[in-house]
């Protein structure tokens, strides 16, 4: 099975999940009407949304035509991007909408008891399905070594969804115990403020690690993952021998499309470019059984 095909269906999996989340979140929300709830739901639709753009994505990006000879790879760190913008945004929206209802309340004594009762059992629920998801983006990532830049981006993005699932499943238990009369009473009508004000700074910067990488890889900045890099240059040396030296290489990454530039030393004067063509041709080989998108080019230092 090639990358992209395994890319592809795990997002088919994560898709058919988040239908199933994201329908279970909007109808709790309703019930309930606590907005650290609503970060939780939404979050998760916006995931739905952005897997069938990820899908289309994947399906398009590989093609190659006469004015993109190297595909269109570049959609994948830009759905990265705009993934981690949306994500940010909703969690600035929702803590602007959290800290109007907590300063009703503590300003005008305006507000209603949350109701929290149907809210544990569909987190402890949320919380397996997220986990699963998330494992499962990674391991399937882990298969095609760590190329997708979707698929990093929809599993930092799912763990996300955890935790706040997590985060709120477990602030509803200790809120539920807190006598309506007791000096914690406020807690009753302000949980989802607190509950989604914690959240937000627990979370908030993944997304912002994943925009930084992906801006990174759209303004054709080198390679961050140094495991990939040391993967690169030992396969590199294993074929040049003692030959050829490797002095430098410099991997460029955008989406799963790797330009890989060697600066080599030739030691052997009688090492000719027919030599060198049948290197690359074996040290592509080797590199695409695990990276199917490899351009590789030699430079002389």
């Amino acid at each position: 099975m090639t990358q992209k095909k395994i890319e592809q269906r795990a997002f088919m999996v994560g898709l058919a999940m988040n239908l199933l989340m994201g329908s279970l979140g909007i109808v709790v929300y309703y019930i309930t009407q606590i907005q650290a709830l609503f970060v939780d739901s939404y979050f998760t639709i916006m995931t739905l949304v952005s897997g069938i753009a990820a899908i289309t994505i994947s399906k398009y990006s590989a093609r190659t035509s006469e004015r993109f000879p190297n595909g269109h790879f570049m959609f994948e760190p830009m759905y990265a991007a705009f993934k981690s913008m949306m994500t940010l945004i909703l969690l600035t929206t929702s803590t602007i909408q959290v800290s109007q209802k907590a300063y009703q309340y503590f300003v005008y004594h305006k507000g209603d008891v949350l109701n929290l009762t149907p809210i544990i059992p569909y987190e402890i629920i949320m919380v397996i399905l997220c986990l699963t998801i998330s494992l499962f983006y990674s391991r399937q990532n882990r298969k095609i070594g760590r190329a997708s830049t979707m698929l990093s981006a929809e599993s930092k993005s799912t763990r996300i969804d955890s935790i706040m699932c997590g985060g709120i499943g477990l602030a509803a238990f200790l809120v539920l115990l807190i006598p309506k009369n007791s000096i914690l009473g406020f807690l009753l009508y302000t949980g989802d403020f607190f509950v989604t004000v914690i959240l937000v700074l627990f979370s908030i910067t993944t997304p912002v690690k994943v925009l930084k990488n992906a801006f990174i890889e759209i303004c054709g900045g080198r390679l961050i993952d140094e495991n990939i890099q040391n993967e690169f240059e030992a396969c590199l040396r294993k074929h040049f021998g003692k030959e050829v030296i490797l002095t430098g290489c410099h991997i460029y990454k955008t989406g799963m499309y790797f330009s890989v530039k060697v600066m080599i030393d030739v030691v052997d004067d009688e090492i000719g470019t027919g030599l060198l063509r049948d290197k690359k041709v074996r040290i592509l080989e080797e590199l695409k059984a695990c990276y199917e998108f490899v351009h590789l080019e030699f430079v002389y230092a």
